[in-house]
């Protein structure tokens, strides 16, 4: 179907709110628009978000569709992923994309493009006047086949793919890109975020990263946090979520589960079908321990659901399958081309801060473009992410080139009223409006300069 005749039946599609399947050269498989949101609707989702002002003026209604798509399996068949875009509306000039990969998901229900109204990131981030891509990954949402968590393979490939195939299908909606692509993701998101721009510029596929902004993830899978499987765990469900995966992947890590996990710990595979929260299974896995077990949940440490020959043999052999499918998703082997923000706090107690330290370590004395580790502070991994994302988007801002941008202008009194943010986008001096917004280095350099009216 060429574009004009899809153009041409797009009326016809939204009149009677169907969900219709077709092919088109972009490979989005079916959509439906699920919502829209006026300015008005906007201002609610900042009060209701706690969203503070300075993230960002509401500058365009927004509408948001959830989407199915062509993407690979880790062996290169193609299935279909499915996932969320939001468009902001009225655009007076192309706009810049902008990537969000989630975090850690396990109930079908908390994919993206399941939660479409609920989606702060996705409404505030197209309202600021960003094309705002989130996929689910494969197995999530209403996808194919098992999620591959943590696997950067298709990770990436499930991220590129809505990208490219959902700019050709907003083109198609008469919206324009101007060719600026931002990443952003946290704790799983930050290493499908990492694993997206180390294919992306590591591949001929024709997209430029104009800059990205891991958060909180997992980069050092076989050092970093695999050396968190001794220790005291907030969700112990993380460590067979990756087992499962990747031995859905590389099919070598056992035999039979019981190999690696011990009675009744081996039957919690059935809880990965997409029907159970994480938090389902936390519980499950902190009742068996202390019924099974005689474990404190509070002294609980993923180790104690290890079998002990399994995880011996991993420690002594080199070449053990579960060490090399650890390493096989490492992310810190290459050199980011483009502009980037690691984003993490030193009290992080699910996914290691030394991930971050580590790929900094690993990048600084090679990269060409900006490449800034902000430390949050002692702040658990929970209450270390809305930080952290606004800190982000206020990184993405000074690069962006969105229709809407203010003008700078001298005040006729040249007198200014100065904000200071910090490192992570947080106010230290409030002023009244007609001020001059100071955006600052975490070695105190000034990066860029806004005036608001």
């Amino acid at each position: 179907m060429n574009k004009l005749a899809y153009l041409s039946i797009l009326p016809f599609l939204f009149l009677f709110s169907l969900v219709v399947p077709f092919v088109v050269s972009g490979q989005i498989t079916s959509f439906e628009l699920e919502e829209t949101w006026s300015i008005y609707d906007i201002q609610d989702v900042y009060t209701f978000s706690g969203l503070p002002d300075y993230v960002g003026e509401i500058n365009h209604a927004v509408e948001g569709y959830k989407v199915s798509y062509l993407t690979s399996d880790s062996n290169g068949n193609p299935i279909i992923a499915s996932g969320a875009i939001f468009v902001p509306l009225d655009l007076t000039c192309p706009a810049p994309i902008l990537s969000w990969q989630h975090g850690t998901v396990v109930a079908d229900a908390g994919a993206p493009s399941e939660n479409i109204q609920n989606s702060a990131i996705g409404i505030v981030s197209a309202s600021h006047g960003y094309i705002v891509f989130m996929s689910d990954y494969l197995g999530l949402g209403s996808g194919e086949g098992f999620h591959n968590y943590c696997h950067a393979q298709t990770e990436a490939h499930a991220v590129i793919d809505l990208i490219v195939e959902g700019s050709i299908f907003i083109e198609s909606l008469g919206f324009e890109t101007n060719g600026q692509l931002f990443l952003m993701g946290y704790s799983q998101g930050g290493h499908a975020t990492m694993a997206t721009v180390k294919a992306i510029e590591s591949n001929d596929n024709n997209l430029d990263i104009t800059a990205s902004a891991p958060m909180a993830g997992p980069y050092s899978m076989s050092d970093a946090q695999a050396s968190m499987l001794n220790t005291v765990y907030p969700n112990p469900g993380y460590f067979p979520y990756v087992l499962f995966a990747y031995q859905n992947v590389y099919g070598n890590l056992y035999n039979d589960i019981s190999d690696v996990l011990k009675p009744e710990f081996d039957n919690l595979f059935e809880m990965y079908d997409g029907t159970y929260s994480m938090s389902d299974i936390n519980e499950e896995i902190w009742l068996i321990a202390e019924e099974t077990y005689q474990i404190d949940p509070e002294n609980f440490t993923p180790l104690d659901m290890i079998v002990d020959e399994y995880y011996e043999d991993y420690q002594s052999d080199e070449n053990h399958p579960f060490r090399l499918a650890l390493q096989d998703n490492d992310l810190i082997d290459f050199i980011p081309e483009s502009p980037m923000r690691l984003l993490h706090c030193n009290g992080d107690t699910d996914v290691s801060y030394d991930n971050a330290v580590m790929a900094f370590n690993a990048f600084s004395p090679f990269v060409t473009e900006e490449l800034v580790l902000l430390d949050g502070g002692n702040l658990n991994h929970g209450d270390c992410a809305l930080i952290s994302i606004i800190s982000a988007k206020l990184f993405f801002d000074t690069y962006a080139n969105l229709c809407t941008q203010t003008v700078l202008n001298e005040l006729n009194s040249n007198q200014y009223l100065v904000n200071i943010f910090d490192i992570f986008g947080r106010p230290v001096i409030k002023q009244e409006p007609n001020t001059l917004f100071l955006k600052v280095h975490s070695n105190g350099n000034v990066d860029k300069v806004i005036l608001q009216y």
